[in-house]
């Protein structure tokens, strides 16, 4: 196969590959967006429900006993470098001061290396990949958590996830959220006849627990999909110059090749005139 075809099909194979991470970048850009649109929403309504409890004026049963708890949220897609790598580390640093308990693992990506030190998810289940996804992934988890405290098998429970801190820079986070802490300072809420206040204060606390989890998530989804985004970008400067360097070389195969075809002329031309005596 002659250069100049090997290079054409590396400029082929070479935009191809430019088409599929502007593809990936468009994308990551739309999910970032997204992810960071409703968090300033979903933490006013965190902060509303904890200030609910304290006009409540009610308190969660002391678990001491119970295990603490830990929800990993990773990622299953790749591009994002270390990402998943530096939440285990935080969530294993995390689970050997708080002894072993439940965990959960939100990624299949975290699954081999939390095995490979010994801490064995008790469930698993895909990351989210976008916010659309998040309702679904939340209901059921916080029905499990919830039952499993009311069990008396889970105490103390911490989110690890990533805090985003701008596009492509995030770090891992320990977020507690059982027991909910109330806010305090506010006056406490007199009795209804018509509402129990314990069902009052359990409906209130599965509330706090859904938003905590989904403020965390929001955030972890910005962080990857910040990451890629850079990644993305990165590898789109890479390519594009790729691309410019093949074809400058290409070109300057084809000058080399126009040459030579001058010179095979010439010579052709010098030597047909001298078989005809025209030239010495």
């Amino acid at each position: 196969m002659s250069r100049a075809r090997v290079l054409q099909r590396r400029l082929r194979a070479l935009g191809a590959l430019e088409e599929a991470v502007a593809a990936l970048r468009s994308l990551s850009a739309q999910h970032f967006r997204a992810a960071r649109a409703p968090l300033a929403a979903v933490r006013a309504y965190r902060e509303a429900m904890q200030g609910f409890l304290a006009v409540l004026g009610a308190r969660e049963a002391a678990r001491d006993a119970a295990p603490a708890g830990i929800v990993l949220v990773a990622a299953d897609l790749g591009l994002v470098g270390d990402y998943t790598a530096r939440l285990v580390r935080e969530a294993l640093a995390l689970r050997s001061e708080c002894g072993p308990g439940p965990l959960v693992c939100l990624g299949r990506r975290a699954v081999a290396p939390l095995e490979k030190a010994g801490a064995l998810p008790d469930a698993v289940q895909p990351a989210p990949t976008r916010v659309a996804g998040l309702t679904g992934l939340l209901l059921p988890l916080v029905d499990t958590l919830l039952s499993l405290r009311r069990e008396g098998r889970l105490g103390a429970l911490w989110l690890v996830a990533a805090r985003f801190e701008g596009a492509g820079s995030y770090t891992p986070m320990r977020v507690p959220v059982l027991p909910v802490a109330a806010a305090a300072g506010r006056p406490r809420l007199a009795s209804s006849p018509y509402c129990d206040a314990e069902h009052l204060r359990a409906v209130v606390v599965r509330e706090h627990l859904y938003a905590s989890l989904y403020e965390t998530l929001l955030e972890a989804l910005a962080s990857e999909h910040g990451k890629r985004l850079v990644t993305a970008e990165s590898a789109r400067s890479w390519l594009e110059e790729r691309i410019g360097a093949t074809r400058r070389l290409a070109a300057a195969l084809r000058r080399e090749a126009s040459t030579q075809e001058v010179l095979e002329v010439v010579s052709a031309a010098r030597a047909a005139q001298r078989a005809s005596g025209a030239l010495p």
